[in-house]
């Protein structure tokens, strides 16, 4: 489920798209005038899908008297960055980009999901880590940045060495391929690894073609091993970004927002299997083994989704982590600001 154009492409085409999304707003429920509106920008997404259909996307609304009117873009990017929306689902490590390229000031304040991708080898080559692809080899990756960016990371913490396109002390050749090219290409030997995510290759993972790398656990799982606390669940592919504006002048409807997707995980906890049986093509499978296999992956330990939308404190420094990692390795500027998180309390029970 939502994978994601280069940044810089978002950014080149904001302009192109801001008379679309000035006038394509798909909503929630139709607009009431005493209502707040929030514009809320998110991919294809299946558990939005599914509170839209059961009714709760309303309910929540009439609770909260708010209106959700959203623009459902595999692209978020460019319609934030037009100025055409108060909320966008967004992962952490665009955050800076974000902010320097338009000049919006935002605040981060919420959480949904975590990134899921992992190295991963034909499993006749043993291949348990990074270290163990041979010099010279070909990785396959989905992009320069997102968890490219995370492994790239990892691995110069861990072995001394960069994973990064463009870098000539990387010591693998690296191919920059679209996420459901890169199992076809690793399963006919064309690469030596490629880092996919599991929906991606679910054909090739269930019939042991191919195996993950670090035990089959996901970016979310490996990464923390970096942060002060080792349990942290992060680093977020998506989570709820606002303006800064919006945000301080809406502490209701933030509220309301935050109320909505909490029992919107708490759906998806009782109801995966029913979600992805549902919406397989947010999941991008078809066959009935396929859907098992990603039914699978969601209900062991490896599900990517948060527990919980609201942030605390604890949790906010170990996921900015992150930037000072970035800023060490020049994969972010060393002066730039941190971009601001903020906690919400949730509503008492």
């Amino acid at each position: 489920m939502r994978t994601r154009q280069s940044i810089g492409t978002r950014v080149v085409a904001a302009l192109a798209v801001a008379v679309l999304a000035a006038t394509a707003c798909g909503s929630g429920s139709g607009a009431d005038d005493d209502r707040t509106v929030i514009r809320f920008l998110i991919a294809p997404d299946p558990l939005w899908d599914f509170m839209r259909d059961q009714g709760i996307i309303k309910k929540y609304e009439a609770k909260h008297n708010v209106t959700i009117q959203t623009n459902s873009s595999w692209d978020e990017f460019q319609f934030f960055a037009g100025g055409h929306g108060d909320i966008v689902s967004m992962g952490t490590l665009e955050l800076p980009i974000l902010e320097k390229q338009t000049k919006i000031d935002t605040v981060t304040f919420g959480r949904y999901n975590g990134f899921r991708s992992t190295p991963a080898a034909l499993c006749d080559k043993g291949y348990k880590t990074l270290e163990d692809i041979p010099k010279g080899g070909k990785v396959g990756v989905n992009s320069p940045l997102s968890s490219t960016i995370l492994w790239d990371i990892y691995s110069r913490e861990k072995y001394g060495f960069p994973v990064q396109v463009g870098n000539k002390e990387t010591p693998f050749k690296i191919v920059v391929e679209d996420h459901f090219v890169l199992p076809e290409l690793l399963a006919r030997g064309d690469l030596d690894a490629a880092i996919i995510i599991p929906e991606a290759g679910a054909r090739y993972l269930r019939s042991k073609k191919l195996c993950y790398m670090y035990g089959g656990r996901a970016s979310w799982e490996v990464l923390p091993e970096l942060m002060p606390n080792k349990d942290h669940k992060g680093v977020l592919s998506n989570g709820f970004t606002s303006t800064k504006k919006f945000y301080d002048e809406n502490p209701e409807a933030i509220a309301a927002f935050l109320d909505l997707w909490e029992e919107g995980l708490k759906q998806w906890a009782k109801n995966k299997d029913k979600i992805v049986r549902t919406y397989p093509q947010h999941f991008s499978v078809e066959s009935p083994e396929d859907i098992k296999y990603v039914i699978d992956y969601l209900n062991s330990e490896h599900d990517y989704f948060q527990p919980t939308v609201y942030l605390d404190d604890e949790w906010v420094e170990n996921e900015k982590k992150i930037y000072d990692l970035m800023k060490q390795y020049g994969l972010m500027d060393k002066n730039a600001e941190i971009p601001e998180f903020a906690t919400v309390e949730p509503p008492e029970s």
